[in-house]
């Protein structure tokens, strides 16, 4: 019902206004408008810059704002075309051409323009259902209840008509291809609706490492962000919480999570919805792993079932204590972080703590690791099956060299 009373308005003011300024001028703006609606898109970068210069620097707020900034700017171009034209045209009827002629100049200008307004109205009512079609995408899937704002509440509404009408499918011909947007909406959507998906956002292989950072560390430790989070706020609700709000008003944070994405939306979409990625499964390494003592203990006992009760002892000491904690992540781009938050030799020192590493893919699922610690070369070979990484320590590690370990992921 929506979509046909903003029909009506549109052919009924523009009608109104074709009459009243004539057939010349809404000819030329509706050339205008079509005009200013296939430039929109090509000059946005340039419009972008200009703003730019005034503080407008934002990717998403540009990405909607630099093509109606062109459009407009085409649009009153031509606008202004059709008024000198116009007035060129009223200035030789007014003082050269008789009044009869004069007369009959003015009377079908005036009611071939309320035609024309129409046309005009009929080209306003397909752009406003573009931009209707392609807000209300998101929109429809973010909003929540009765407390959502008046714009959330009113985009959705005309949304919702928008398809119960079938104007959707009149102006599909029409709409932005544009799929970083749909992706990209589709992803904020579910993380918001689906808080638990924030587990699956953090395993997801391009973000494994960038939960070392605080501004990640904070959202996911905060009891309180949490508790919020749980209670289903409305959009505008969680955007301007003050752990969210920090990033998504930092443009360097969007331009860096869209690296880290190397554009591909679609892959973290189809992660989030299934837990599978068709970029980075065939990788097996990828992954934050855990230690397993118990594990590593009952694998060290099956190779030697006669070990002494002197070397239980010891074993059980060092699986069960010195790795304690340690963990191994594995990233893109042959990064990798190896935590070692407990182990403690004399003769070891530099290697407890937290060390930037790398990887290296050998041959029938074997790989090799190693970080710089201090002075010493912390080599290990893995081998990755399933679920299961068995890890053998390299001759930094000595007296430990050779010593195998269990992580799971």
């Amino acid at each position: 019902m929506l979509i046909w009373l903003l029909a009506l308005f549109l052919f009924v003011c523009l009608g109104v206004i074709g009459f009243y300024q004539g057939a010349l001028r809404v000819v030329i703006s509706f050339f205008g408008l079509i005009v200013a609606a296939f430039l929109a898109q090509p000059l946005a970068p340039v419009f972008n810059w200009v703003m730019g210069l005034f503080g407008l620097e934002h990717p998403v707020l540009m990405a909607f704002l630099g093509p109606l900034v062109a459009f407009i700017v085409v649009l009153l171009c031509f606008k202004g075309v059709g008024l000198a034209a116009h007035r060129k045209v009223d200035t030789w009827y007014k003082y050269k051409a008789s009044d009869t002629v004069r007369l009959l100049w003015e009377r079908v200008n005036s009611r071939i323009g309320i035609a024309v307004g129409c046309l005009n109205a009929f080209a306003y009512l397909v752009l406003l259902s573009v931009v209707i079609y392609v807000m209300g995408y998101f929109v429809m899937q973010v909003r929540t209840d009765e407390r959502d704002s008046f714009v959330v509440k009113t985009v959705a509404a005309f949304a919702r008509d928008l398809r119960e009408t079938g104007m959707d499918q009149a102006v599909a011909a029409f709409i932005p291809r544009s799929k970083l947007y749909y992706d990209g909406a589709d992803i904020v959507a579910d993380i918001f609706m689906n808080p638990l998906l924030q587990n699956r956002l953090s395993t997801y292989p391009p973000f494994l490492l960038l939960n070392e950072k605080p501004e990640y560390k904070q959202i996911a430790s905060s009891t309180e962000f949490q508790g919020f989070w749980q209670k289903s706020p409305t959009f505008q609700e969680f955007r301007s919480h003050t752990a969210i709000a920090p990033m998504v008003e930092n443009k360097d944070w969007f331009i860096n999570m869209k690296q880290t994405l190397d554009g591909d939306f679609e892959d973290l979409k189809t992660y989030l919805e299934t837990g599978k990625s068709a970029k980075f499964d065939d990788e097996a390494v990828l992954g934050r792993w855990d230690y397993d003592g118990a594990e590593s203990f009952a694998l060290a006992r099956k190779r030697r079932p006669n070990m002494p009760l002197q070397e239980i002892r010891r074993l059980r000491l060092v699986f069960g204590a010195l790795f304690k904690d340690a963990q191994i992540t594995c990233a893109p781009a042959n990064k990798a972080v190896f935590k070692l938050p407990n182990f403690a030799l004399p003769n070891l020192p530099d290697i407890k703590g937290t060390h930037s590493a790398s990887w290296e893919r050998g041959t029938g699922g074997t790989y090799t690791l190693r970080a710089e610690a201090g002075s010493k070369d912390l080599k290990v070979d893995a081998v990755v099956e399933g679920n299961k990484m068995t890890v053998t320590l390299g001759a930094a590690f000595a007296p430990l060299a050779g010593l195998t370990l269990i992580f799971e992921k």
